[in-house]
């Protein structure tokens, strides 16, 4: 049974304090404004000064976050990730040149920050990374461990020009190896040899097709009921004004209009309790929801891994059979520092093929462990959930009957001579035939009495 979660080694992370950095300058060298945060931490592992002087504190702004997630993604490949803070543009308060960025935006992002940092702390394969560790600790300038977030706008460039010079060539090994493959070369193509994984892939893939479909539609039903409850609210509060106003001019529209408003007050004020209940039990299905980007990418990892196991394992079968192919004339010419160059190229790849197949099988295993336990924490999670919204429910739908049950109770009795007859009396003429008397028609006349029975189903408006 794989790990859930373990005791952040760093013990409670809190994010706090943000304050309004704004920098002189061009936005494009980095003169926009932007919020920090205070990271503080009770203790960090092998140092007990840390603990004993209070814990250790460090500045980080959000950009920073979104490295640290680069960067464990890269360094724990096939591990999902608890999902980031979303990130989306920053609230601006007054026009013009005195636009701040409001204070609300930033109390609700530390707060994010904070719960994200501690679900990466009590995770059983990210609490133990080393970059986490460093993004926790080092108290300069994360720009100064991370190039890419550095505040220096030409070391940030260089990391942009690094980077992107690694994915050009790792593209150019690819289309060298897919030109090989063209060219008659025996190799597999990519895909997964694993038939456990593969049987994974296929059934987590229509397992995050399912839920990125339903949870955007569990989303809309409680904005749903969020805004029926205020267009009720809104119409009592109407009615009631109405009320005011008919009052010493009709007063035989006061008692119905009065008790229909404060009907709809109480209705709307219960719906939109209501909402407010299914929005924060279905918390977890919105994790879920964003849970399953990162799911992707951790199966994208394994695809990743997959190819360069193959890319690694064509060029060191590529370089062995350049070695065979002039090993002989190389030896009768008398080319030996040629020939160990060869062979050291040829042993070198080898080895590279090696790792590239303990890493892929690495990568493997972490996702299989992974994906069970995320598992075993959405069955968890997902059946109190829905225990709480069936109740939040079936409690609802009890009062609101309740609510319009008292509603009508009080009309009959304010009322009683505006209400239905309770007995009508019908005459139905129903035809016979008689086959036993020379099929003889006769006509019956029968007289029902029906009584008019309330149905709670039609009863309320809702």
């Amino acid at each position: 049974m794989p790990t859930l979660q373990v005791e952040s080694v760093y013990g409670k992370i809190s994010v706090s304090d943000p304050v309004l950095v704004q920098n002189g300058g061009l936005m494009l060298l980095g003169g926009q404004p932007h919020w920090t945060y205070l990271v503080h931490i009770q203790k960090l592992p092998n140092d007990a000064r840390v603990e004993r002087s209070g814990g250790m504190n460090v500045r980080r702004r959000f950009q920073h976050f979104c490295a640290l997630e680069d960067r464990l993604r890269e360094a724990h490949m096939g591990t999902i990730l608890p999902p980031r803070p979303d990130k989306h543009p920053t609230l601006l308060e007054g026009s013009g040149d005195s636009q701040q960025q409001t204070a609300q935006f930033a109390a609700q992002r530390a707060f994010e920050l904070q719960s994200y940092l501690m679900a990466l702390a009590t995770h059983p394969i990210l609490a133990h990374s080393e970059v986490l560790k460093l993004f926790l600790a080092l108290q300069d300038h994360i720009g100064n461990a991370w190039p890419e977030v550095s505040s220096n706008f030409v070391t940030r460039f260089g990391s942009i020009g690094v980077g992107a010079a690694v994915k050009v060539a790792e593209g150019m090994d690819t289309v060298a190896a897919g030109v090989s493959q063209q060219l008659g070369s025996s190799a597999e193509q990519v895909g997964e040899d694993n038939a456990h994984l593969l049987a994974l892939a296929s059934s987590e893939g229509l397992r995050l097709g399912s839920v990125m479909q339903a949870i955007p539609k569990m989303e809309g039903a409680i904005a749903l009921f969020q805004k029926q409850g205020e267009q009720a609210a809104l119409l009592g509060m109407d009615l009631g004004k109405l009320v005011k106003d008919v009052q010493g001019t009709d007063e035989e529209l006061v008692a119905p209009l009065d008790i229909l408003g404060h009907t709809l007050l109480r209705t709307g004020r219960r719906t939109k309790r209501l909402s407010v209940e299914l929005a924060a039990a279905s918390t977890c299905f919105l994790s879920e929801y964003k849970l399953c980007k990162y799911e992707r990418m951790a199966f994208l990892d394994r695809r990743d891994a997959l190819s360069k196991r193959q890319l690694a394992r064509l060029k060191a079968d590529s370089r062995a059979h350049k070695l065979h192919m002039h090993q002989g004339s190389l030896q009768q010419m008398g080319k030996f520092d040629l020939l160990a160059r060869l062979e050291m190229e040829a042993s070198m790849s080898d080895e590279l093929a090696v790792e590239a197949v303990g890493e892929c099988d690495l990568v493997g295993e972490t996702l299989q462990t992974e994906v069970a336990r995320t598992a075993l924490l959405r069955r968890a999670a997902w059946s109190k959930a829905i225990q709480i919204l069936a109740s939040s429910m079936k409690e609802a739908c009890s009062e609101r009957a309740a609510i319009w049950d008292s509603a009508h109770q009080t009309f009959a009795s304010q009322f009683p001579d505006s209400q239905p007859t309770p007995h009508l009396t019908t005459t139905t003429y129903t035809t016979t035939n008689n086959n036993n008397n020379n099929n003889n028609n006769t006509m019956e006349e029968t007289t029902t009495q029906s009584a008019v029975v309330s149905d709670p189903s039609n009863k309320y408006p809702f």
